[in-house]
């Protein structure tokens, strides 16, 4: 048996949701746990779409993106001692189904990815007052390719992700099959300077991580079920891939499988990924000082198409958002093992997209 994780203190999620604001209790959720993983609804705001959320923990900021053809970005300030979501602001994304966002390290400026024609946008956030995105001061669209069979592909920006130094920007391109890499001005937050690097026909890069060494990115491809490890070189911002390994125990089964989150324990150890079709969470040894990647074990997800999954700080818990069955799981972590056991009963929440901790409770 694995050892039991410490007791982790309690905290809020925010949880995005693909579903409509007009259904029936659908919108952005707070969600409240505890150290033994139990799950409480805590708040909902009645919004649109809001599929996926990033935070600026420094100013106790949320943004959230609003995955329309015409698409914003929604700004919240976080309270610390209740969890609430108070809006701030909205701008346009500057693309159509914005399917991701990040905050620059500095908090600058938000990076949004979007789906439906694959633009990679940039939006400042306010330098005085409430720390709330503006309109977007540059949008890239990248360019379409051609697979070796001569078909013309179309681009996918699936996730925008600024290095640890906030030097450059990289953005997984799921329809091209390509990681774009960017220089970010300081001062502007501008892209300049964009470098690609290919990977082979229908992997589908969709989302990545950096080694704590930031040696290391860890790339999820989502339509090959696997993961690629590539070198970085943090001074130039070159990516290189390098080996790869499947998500799933039984790569010969017959149904249909999109690998879609990719998370790191924050001591760099484990890696662990979401297969919808299998409906698992795969759990990842990383060896070699983060050169190389192993496949240790799966664990059903808690529920139906688990889209993304997050650790809590200290990693002692994983939540894990099940958009088809509707249902947010919880799970203990071994930090010794990497392994995971269910937490107690899922929670019903509609057609959850993304989770993040966002801060301790505070109230009582």
């Amino acid at each position: 048996m694995p050892n039991r994780p410490t007791e982790t203190p309690g905290g809020y999620l925010a949880v995005g949701s693909s579903a409509p604001a007009g259904a029936a209790g659908a919108g952005l959720y707070t969600v409240r746990y505890d150290g033994t993983g139990a799950l409480r609804r805590h708040r909902v705001l009645p919004i649109d779409h809001p599929s996926y959320t990033a935070a600026d923990p420094a100013r106790g900021i949320l943004h959230a993106v609003i995955e329309h053809d015409a698409g914003q970005v929604v700004s919240f300030r976080i309270d610390p001692r209740s969890g609430r979501l108070v809006p701030l602001a909205t701008a346009a994304s500057g693309g159509a189904l914005p399917c991701h966002l990040a905050v620059h390290p500095s908090g600058s400026h938000v990076f949004a990815a979007h789906y439906g024609d694959g633009v990679l946008s940039v939006l400042p956030t306010a330098a005085d007052g409430p720390i709330a995105v503006g309109e977007p001061v540059q949008a890239v669209r990248h360019p379409g390719g051609l697979t070796p069979d001569g078909r013309l592909t179309t681009p996918r920006a699936h996730m925008a992700a600024p290095s640890p130094d906030g030097r450059f920007l990289l953005c997984t391109d799921l329809g091209t099959d390509r990681i774009h890499v960017y220089a970010v001005a300081p001062a502007t937050g501008l892209l300049t300077g964009c470098r690609s690097t290919r990977l082979p026909t229908g992997r589908g890069p969709r989302h990545l991580v950096f080694h704590p060494s930031n040696r290391y990115v860890y790339l999820l491809n989502e339509l090959s079920s696997t993961l690629t490890v590539c070198t970085w070189d943090a001074p130039s911002g070159r990516i290189e891939p390098t080996t790869e390994t499947r998500t799933r125990r039984d790569h010969r089964a017959p149904n249909a499988n999109y690998a879609a989150a990719v998370r790191l324990s924050e001591d760099g150890r484990f890696l662990y990924t979401t297969n919808r079709g299998d409906d698992s969470i795969s759990v990842h040894a990383v060896h070699d000082d983060g050169a190389g990647v192993e496949l240790l074990s799966t664990v059903a997800s808690g529920g139906s198409w688990p889209r993304d999954i997050a650790l809590c700080p200290g990693g002692n818990l994983l939540f894990c958002a099940n958009q088809r069955s509707d249902t947010l799981a919880a799970f203990h972590r071994d930090p010794a093992t990497g392994h995971l056991s269910p937490a107690g009963r899922p929670l019903a929440l509609v057609a959850p997209t993304s989770v993040l901790p966002i801060g301790p409770c505070g109230e009582r």
